[in-house]
């Protein structure tokens, strides 16, 4: 019987190829279990990035309909689109959060989302009796410091605050 067997070398760079597939097996299984484990957050929250520009009291017409407004605008400067904001501001004594389906979004929705490097104005009502704070507006013009936090449904664990508004 004339049997030959593989060489010691091959036999060697396929035993390297065979652990280095099961390493890569066995690393992209334990990312998407931690991925999965964690609900996404540390995903979203590297890819989240986004600042307010400008927060400005009183910068509507009364042809809105509306008496007392925050225009804020902010820019998407992540990799992750967003949409869904929403507002919270704190005046100093009460902390009032204006929910995304209180707040104009400027066109942004959960089907056209803001893309990276673009901005959008978010138009807060803050005179509406419905909702508990008629006076809250008239309240930012007496306190001394006020934080304007915008938060988005996209990545709920990343927001971006200021305290200057103008």
């Amino acid at each position: 019987m004339n049997r030959k067997g593989i060489s010691p070398v091959i036999a060697v760079v396929l035993l390297v190829a065979v652990a280095i597939s099961l390493g890569m097996l066995v690393t992209s299984w334990i990312t998407h279990l931690y991925y999965d484990i964690s609900g996404g957050e540390s995903a979203c929250a590297i890819n989240t990035n986004y600042v307010i520009d400008s927060a400005q009291w009183n910068q509507t017409t009364k042809s809105l309909g509306y008496n007392s407004t925050l225009l804020i605008k902010i820019t998407n400067k992540g990799k992750l689109k967003l949409y869904g904001f929403g507002v919270e501001m704190l005046n100093g004594t009460r902390i009032v959060e204006f929910e995304a389906n209180i707040v104009d979004q400027g066109g942004i929705s959960s089907t056209n989302k803001l893309e990276r490097e673009h901005s959008v104005y978010l138009l807060v009502n803050m005179t509406n009796s419905t909702l508990n704070y008629p006076a809250f507006g008239r309240s930012l013009l007496t306190a001394d410091e006020v934080l304007v936090k915008v938060t988005n449904d996209a990545c709920p664990a990343i927001s971006a605050i200021t305290n200057s508004v103008s």
